[in-house]
């Protein structure tokens, strides 16, 4: 009898997991969330890139969590910058493996930042335990994350999750808590948020820089499976009209409490530094917003970054 209710059990369970993938649901016209059961992480989708420098000793790992638009040239530029350097990495496409085939220009503009986020944050967590299975090739006791503008806040939050004894630190560029998942209320892993000097993406106004940013809560959600963090008291449901957390009150909030998280601000550099030349842009997105979004920067600002993240990892 045990066995015909544990196999039934399961049955359940994979029919509610594919009898509702994920998808596109508009809220209003050209705006979309994400709705059904979201995908795993799976080492064998076609956007899944594992490389590993040859070396006589098993190097570190980076595993990056895209940005905002999907895996792209931001991703692929550091994959190759930190090969060269001998360090490994892992990189995939959470939207890919949830089955959408939409391009970066609609991932980028036309869907809520909390269904990109939910998206990331699950694929993410299993990249992460599958990596800790990779023991013949890396070295697991010396793994990195790293995630830039929707990234940044899944890798921020991952910080919370990790186990110290693998994952070393956290690399959280062009980080925003002001819509999506929020902040995590503890970190276990030294944090550092990455910050263009120029980076005003999502601001009202070409002075209205990242890491000062703050927005409704109504822009909020909690995560299943997420540590406890800032969308608690912050969220669609739980004070909607009142201001977010911005990321500068975040890093100061938690520097109070005493846990290792530090700001790199680079020069002549703005959002997703390593997407190529300084674009100073604006855009107008499908929620209606319009806003500034000035990205990439100078080669100068990507050399002196790429650096500090080989030195700190090397380092350690």
């Amino acid at each position: 009898m045990n066995k015909i209710k544990l196999a039934l059990v399961s049955f359940l369970t994979i029919i509610t997991v594919y009898a509702y993938p994920a998808e596109l649901k508009e809220i209003k016209p050209g705006f979309y969330t994400v709705t059904g059961a979201l995908a795993d992480f799976d080492p064998s989708a076609w956007s899944v890139s594992f490389k590993v420098p040859a070396s006589s000793v098993k190097p570190p790992l980076v595993i990056i969590a895209h940005g905002g638009s999907g895996l792209g040239r931001t991703e692929e530029n550091l994959v190759s910058a930190l090969n060269q350097q001998g360090i490994a990495t892992l990189v995939f496409d959470a939207y890919r493996m949830n089955g959408f085939n939409e391009n970066f220009k609609f991932w980028g503009s036309q869907v809520t930042n909390e269904a990109r986020q939910r998206m990331l944050f699950r694929v993410t967590m299993g990249a992460y335990k599958w990596a800790l299975q990779q023991s013949d090739k890396i070295n697991t006791q010396e793994i990195y994350l790293q995630g830039v503008s929707n990234g940044a806040s899944v890798v921020a939050y991952m910080a919370a999750v990790v186990d110290p004894g693998n994952v070393k630190g956290v690399f959280a560029e062009g980080l925003t808590g002001n819509a999506g998942i929020g902040f995590p209320s503890q970190v276990r892993v030294p944090v550092k948020v990455v910050m263009g000097k120029e980076d005003n993406y999502g601001g009202g106004t070409a002075e209205d820089m990242r890491w000062i940013q703050s927005r409704p809560c109504r822009n909020i959600v909690i995560v299943e499976n997420a540590p406890e963090g800032s969308s608690k008291n912050c969220n669609v449901n739980t004070n909607p009209d009142s201001l977010s957390l911005s990321t500068d009150a975040w890093v100061k909030q938690q520097q109070a409490k005493g846990a290792d998280v530090q700001y790199w601000f680079y020069d002549s550099a703005a959002h997703a530094i390593m997407l190529g030349s300084m674009d100073r842009k604006t855009m107008t997105f499908g929620n209606g917003a319009f806003m500034f979004a000035w990205t990439g920067a100078d080669s100068s600002a990507q050399s002196k970054m790429v650096g500090d993240l080989v030195r700190t990892i090397k380092k350690n």
